[in-house]
């Protein structure tokens, strides 16, 4: 097998070993296990640049991007259609995709499994033109992890990320005013926090963020009961004990596509942990089986 590897060498995992002892380190593994394998470090504009360039090539037949959820959500507008498979090699904050199939955290684990694993097809979300593995926020969750990123940026640690975070909430509450359509109709709706997902959350480790499955075809729409700071704080203790499918503080639902119209021309949106604004309306929609992913054995 002829693998691309991209590594972001800012993750934290990369840093601490030297990102050229690292590159080494995979290359050794994968070559000993009787791939090739070319192992690029790169950071910022250049990991896309750097993914482009291996998904344009006939001769590779698997993408690893090696960073967070973020890095691998970017990577999918040039994977996706191009042929290629794409794995995964956890380097990341809190790397939901690499949980939710099993790929192991230790780097040298890592990529023996993915040397071994089966290229699966699993389903995609997309709002608008963007694809995305985990999910889509909108409301008060992208001001939580714009302001614990920040804190993270300036050295902060995981607890000092997350106090900023909800010291961003309450300076910053957001409200979503929006019409939604789907399949089943319109309504109109107010709230602190809403949420669309790749298949279905099931309650799980609050760290996981299970989906019941990636191939179900569906997109999961959670809407948070109310818009006050009250219902938001009930909401968060809820969702911090990894409550999704009994979290009474949610409406919850499927569907294979939704429209969203905000009173907000471009609210932020939280898409795989990256936040950014984006322009409404919002079409979402799910692809499925579109991407075959590397799930371990």
């Amino acid at each position: 097998m002829r693998i691309a590897a991209i590594i972001n060498e800012r993750a934290g995992t990369v840093a601490r070993l030297s990102p050229p002892a690292v590159a080494a380190r995979l290359s050794a593994i994968w070559t000993s296990l009787g791939h090739q394998a070319h192992v690029a470090l790169a950071e910022g504009k250049d990991m896309g640049r750097a993914i482009r360039k291996a998904c344009r090539d006939p001769a590779v037949q698997v993408v690893i991007i090696g960073g967070g959820d973020g890095s691998l959500s970017r990577s999918l507008k040039h994977v996706v259609g191009s042929g290629k498979s794409l794995g995964v090699l956890p380097l990341g904050t809190m790397n939901y995709v690499a949980r939710q199939f099993g790929v192991p955290f230790d780097l040298d684990r890592a990529a023996a499994a993915l040397a071994d694993a089966v290229p699966t097809p699993i389903d995609l979300g997309r709002v608008n033109d963007r694809f995305f593995l985990i999910r889509a926020c909108l409301g008060a969750f992208p001001e939580f992890i714009r302001s614990r990123d920040d804190a993270r940026r300036k050295g902060g640690s995981f607890l000092d990320g997350a106090l900023a975070g909800l010291t961003g909430l309450a300076r910053g509450h957001r409200v979503i005013e929006a019409e939604i359509a789907g399949p089943e109709g319109r309504a109109r709706i107010t709230t602190s926090f809403m949420m669309v997902s790749n298949n279905m959350c099931r309650d799980s480790d609050p760290f996981l963020l299970e989906r019941e499955r990636m191939d179900g075809g569906v997109l999961g729409v959670y809407i948070g009961q109310g818009a006050g700071p009250i219902s938001l704080m009930d909401l968060g203790l809820q969702l911090a004990m990894g409550r999704w499918a009994s979290n009474e503080a949610l409406v919850r639902g499927s569907s294979p596509w939704l429209e969203i119209r905000t009173r907000q021309r471009k609210p932020l949106v939280s898409i795989d942990g990256e936040v950014e604004k984006m322009e409404a309306p919002f079409r979402f929609d799910i692809l499925p089986g579109a991407l075959p992913m590397l799930v371990p054995k």
